[in-house]
């Protein structure tokens, strides 16, 4: 039985593979508006549209949501600070690019770039395979590209920086297999300028041209040479020019187990690990179950091709060195985004293995086992319900079953837009997470119940204008999810302490949504709504606790 979506011989492999551009293109698009409107989309798609929103009004990387996650607040209680810059947390500057597209689309830009750059990046690596094998070849490399979860899961994810490194990278080595310059320097320039670490990337790929393309050695010595200054300077001296998170907070999270000091940089954390060589064994070998997981997962939409090529392992041997090294579950995670710090090296590898061993692909036993890997690979990535994005289709939870309905999630996004239509646009907001990308157009925008206070430019201590919570959206998922359930219980603490002192009333109250205002007269209606809601609410999160969970 064949699989005519994949490039047969009497197929023409260029029209396959721009079907499944296009098919993948479209899916992700419809998934990623969907979960936008549906509330499915979380903090970091608010954050990165209210940053390029802000750099859009003359306000470059500002973000008052990064502001929460900085370290004076996070460690140290202190209020959110207005003016805050992103820089601090990750070096974004390519970000600026996409400001044109936010001004003219709002918050349905972040999910067409995402699911463009990524839906063009598996046309780049077609092309690149064109260059060394077959078109026929070619085309099943690129269709396993756009079936697998590892692609699949992080252009389902929020918006993230990382969407940009598959396309670059893919650039990058048509430009060499072309020997065409420009076509290498333009990405070459720009990988460093992604994320401050993606310089680990492209010195990965300056040390594979030094090993494995001999004409190409000097430029990959000068590869090699630019991404660790880049990141050095970034890293020690830009980065730290806007804030201390990097050497307090996210060397910490990733890298702790090898600091002895409450605080290091880059520098600090290599001579470390050097220092620490059966520490280091450690961590690059255990827990061994989730490392044998992620290296299956990796190889398995291309039979485990990859893992038989030299090109493979040096194409990424820096990134997976720091996924492998860093402690905590997100580096080893094939649905986030990370992961896109390796799987060009996979494909790419897969291609260079390919093209030395070109007469194994006539081999039936093969294509059928590479068949069964790209479906079983297929039938993962979707099970796995990546980001909530199926979830109109697939249960939250099985047991106990959580499973919101399409008609329910769309009625619920459709009440909730009408609502904050009519929220003023300069309004300082503090609303729960699933609402921040909807709110995120604004120059003050906090996450609540955390935080409902800022510090403006001058130093002056602010309350936010308006407070919105839905406790039931969190009451939907709170049988399975037990930080939904402390959400909800947070969230009617947070709202009944706030309109006690009079400071706030209530604005708006229905079955969804509850609004308070500073400086308001509520009527009557409002407040009985409010009251019973809060009464409701907390009722049904007692029973579900007392089955569930006991306590909370």
């Amino acid at each position: 039985m064949k699989l005519y979506i994949l490039p047969q011989k009497n197929k023409t492999p260029d029209g396959i593979v721009k079907r499944w551009v296009l098919i993948f293109f479209l899916i992700i698009l419809v998934l990623q508006c969907w979960r936008v409107f549906s509330l499915n989309a979380t903090y970091d798609q608010g954050l990165f549209l209210q940053e390029i929103w802000n750099t859009l009004h003359g306000r470059a990387f500002e973000s008052t949501l990064a502001a929460e996650l900085s370290t004076p607040v996070k460690f140290n209680n202190e209020i959110p600070q207005l003016g805050y810059k992103h820089l601090a947390q990750h070096f974004t500057p390519l970000l600026i690019i996409w400001t044109p597209i936010i001004g003219v689309l709002g918050i349905w830009a972040l999910p067409l770039i995402q699911s463009s750059l990524l839906a063009l990046s598996g046309w780049i690596l077609f092309l690149l395979g064109k260059e060394h094998l077959p078109g026929q070849l070619a085309g099943w490399i690129a269709c396993s590209y756009f079936a697998t979860g590892t692609v699949i899961g992080p252009s389902l994810e929020n918006f993230h920086d990382l969407c940009l490194v598959p396309l670059l990278v893919f650039s990058l080595l048509l430009g060499i297999s072309k020997n065409q310059k420009i076509t290498y320097f333009i990405p070459a320039f720009l990988l460093p300028l992604v994320r401050e670490d993606v310089g680990l990337l492209s010195f990965s790929i300056g040390l594979w041209l030094i090993i494995r393309q001999p004409k190409w050695r000097t430029l990959g010595v000068g590869l090699c040479l630019y991404s660790i200054i880049s990141v050095i300077i970034i890293t020690n001296w830009v980065m730290p020019y806007f804030g201390s998170e990097l050497s307090t907070r996210f060397m910490q999270e990733r890298f702790g187990q090898y600091l002895s000091e409450s605080s290091g940089g880059t520098i600090t954390v290599l001579k470390s690990m050097v220092s620490q060589p059966f520490l280091l064994l450690k961590e690059l070998i255990f827990p061994i179950n989730n490392t044998i997981k992620f290296i299956i997962t990796l190889g398995l939409p291309l039979a485990f091709i990859p893992w038989l090529s030299i090109d493979t392992w040096i194409l990424i041997s820096v990134p997976l060195f720091v996924a492998l090294s860093s402690q905590g579950g997100n580096a080893l995670s094939v649905h986030l985004r990370f992961v896109l710090y390796i799987v060009p090296g996979i494909f790419a590898g897969g291609i260079y293995w390919w093209k030395e061993n070109i007469l194994l692909f006539k081999g039936l036993k093969l294509i059928r086992f590479w068949k069964f890997c790209l479906v079983i690979a297929f039938i993962f990535a979707l099970a796995g319900n990546p980001h909530r994005s199926l979830s109109f289709l697939i249960p939250d939870s099985v047991h106990p079953w959580v499973y919101v309905p399409i008609h329910k999630q769309f009625y619920r996004g459709f009440k909730t837009k009408k609502i904050l239509d009519n929220i003023p646009k300069d309004a300082s907001i503090a609303a729960e997470t699933h609402l921040i990308p909807q709110l995120a157009q604004r120059r003050v925008l906090m996450r609540f119940p955390e935080n409902t206070k800022f510090r403006d430019l001058n130093g002056t201590i602010n309350d936010v204008d308006m407070i919105i919570s839905q406790p039931r959206f969190n009451l939907d998922y709170a049988p399975a999810f037990r930080h939904q359930a402390r959400w909800v219980k947070k969230s009617l603490e947070s709202l009944e302490a706030l309109t006690s002192n009079n400071k706030y009333s209530v604005f708006h109250c229905d079955k969804q949504t509850i609004i308070i205002r500073k400086n308001h007269t509520s009527n009557e209606a409002a407040e009985q709504c409010f009251k019973e809601e809060v009464n409701q609410i907390r009722a049904s999160l007692k029973n579900i606790l007392k089955e569930k969970y006991n306590k909370i």
